[in-house]
């Protein structure tokens, strides 16, 4: 019986109007919007590589000089386009892209995508994952709010149930012909579209498919999850205008209202760290020590003695090394721990706001949506941190290079020590390594069991729905 419900509420629907001209906005905006990230992927990779190539010469051409001053001269490690980022660009277009190295600094990412955009990037970019986060709800919406309230209301739905129709198997085969309807008119563009952006990007991630997948398990939920709220609201309405009342004012408190509030209520709990508090913060340590904690100058003081002691020399011009290198070694892991200490303070505080949003999803599905579909597209903050370590760490290896020459090969005292080519190339261009996939599930096990919290809890309203239609032919 459900079987023969499915195939029916299947054959109506694909006959539908609503359901033809809707699914054709969908699958057009589905195919423009993955046009169009692709052509923006692809530039952005061509344009990155070129940057690359370009700042590689530069470092390697920059003739002869003293190695630390290689370390002022410094180079750039360019962030790799994720192979999904063409789906889900999530906060890509708000972080930068590029990290400057040099001596004695950590720098921020630079090139922020949003910083040459108009005021239109307020409102999101047409994506792939923003068409199925809202778009594909309103054509869930429009196929399912009358199925049953509109039976109702024709009176065919008491003939029906009088028959003896099993009221459960008759809501489970109208949700299952929709729920058809839909596989039928995605999964071409789903294989499709996966096979396009997994060849996309220039990191190489072995845990892409994995991705793919986990990708159309969390978009199932949500999709899911919306019909089968659509189905049983439908079912307990008495009137198809009211169910569509109600199921669009869901529709706009998950996708309009619900995003925005949640991003004023974690603000207010978890505030973004003060960019200038927080570059002050970093001086005063530097000057300081972390927490009042030894000074540089201190240190240093303290350094050079320990140095001379351990050689049993009384002046650093006795030392059998360049002492200037080795403090500079000194040096850069000392303001490496004081700006590391900052930045794991401050992506600890942006880190927990996502965790706090994602929680929200308890109250809105799309919340926890965003954040599975962003780490899974290798687009979300924890990513982004991941580079900005990675390039530090790139970082020190650079100036640990530089110094370490300058100590072993410079005679002491020596202030017209020069090193060429063979020195710059030495130091590797940057390369991320792709983060594990344990690393990667950690990040979205929250997100996915409020999905499937979402998913059982409306299945259980769902099936309490069709039970109460039994009173209608009581």
């Amino acid at each position: 019986m459900i079987l023969t419900i499915a195939i029916k509420e299947l054959r109506d629907t694909w006959r539908d109007g609503r359901f033809r001209i809707g699914g054709t906005l969908l699958v057009v905006l589905l195919i423009v919007s993955g046009i169009l990230a692709w052509q923006q992927t692809e530039r952005t990779r061509t344009e990155r590589l070129a940057a690359a190539e370009l700042d590689r010469e530069n470092w390697l051409e920059q003739g002869e000089k003293n190695s630390h001053s290689a370390g002022h001269y410094g180079l750039y490690a360019f962030k790799p386009t994720a192979p999904l980022s063409a789906f889900d660009r999530g906060v890509e277009p708000y972080v930068g892209s590029t990290v400057f190295l040099e001596a004695h600094r950590r720098n921020s990412a630079a090139f922020l995508p949003a910083q040459d955009a108009t005021n239109m990037r307020r409102f999101g970019e047409l994506t792939a994952s923003l068409s199925l986060q809202i778009l594909l709800p309103l054509l869930i919406i429009l196929l399912a709010f009358g199925t049953l309230a509109g039976e109702r209301e024709r009176g065919t739905l008491r003939q029906l149930l009088s028959l003896g129709v099993d009221p459960v198997q008759l809501v489970v085969g109208k949700f299952l012909g929709i729920a058809l309807a839909l596989v039928l008119l995605l999964v071409p563009l789903m294989a499709l579209g996966a096979w396009l952006l997994s060849g996309t990007g220039e990191l190489q991630d072995p845990h892409t498919n994995s991705r793919i997948l986990a990708l159309i398990v969390a978009y199932g939920l949500y999709l899911g999850i919306f019909l089968a709220l659509a189905v049983a609201i439908s079912a307990r309405s008495k009137s198809a205008r009211g169910a569509l009342t109600l199921l669009l004012g869901l529709w706009a408190f998950n996708c309009v209202l619900a995003p925005r509030l949640s991003s004023d209520l974690v603000e207010q709990w978890v505030p973004t760290p003060n960019l200038a508090s927080f570059e002050s913060s970093i001086a005063a340590d530097l000057k300081k020590g972390i927490d009042g904690h030894d000074s540089r100058d201190t240190h240093l003081q303290k350094f050079t003695q320990d140095t001379l002691s351990k050689y049993g020399k009384q002046n650093v011009m006795e030392l059998p090394f360049n002492f200037n290198g080795l403090v500079m070694l000194e040096s850069e892991k000392f303001s490496s721990e004081v700006y590391g200490h900052h930045y794991a303070k401050m992506w600890d505080q942006l880190e927990a706001q996502d965790r706090a949003s994602t929680r929200a999803g308890v109250a809105a599905p799309l919340l926890a949506l965003r954040t599975a579909s962003m780490s899974l597209a290798g687009t979300d903050l924890a990513q982004h941190r991941h580079f900005a370590d990675a390039s530090e760490k790139h970082r020190m290896e650079f100036m640990r290079v530089l110094n370490e020459d300058l100590m072993n090969n410079a005679r002491p005292g020596d202030h017209n020590y020069r090193v060429g080519r063979e020195l710059w190339e030495k130091l590797p261009p940057f390369q991320l390594s792709t983060r594990s996939w344990s690393e990667l599930w950690s990040g979205v096990q929250t997100a996915f069991a409020i999905l499937c919290a979402w998913f059982v809890a409306a299945f259980l309203w769902l099936w309490v729905s069709a039970r109460r239609l039994r009173l209608e032919v009581a």
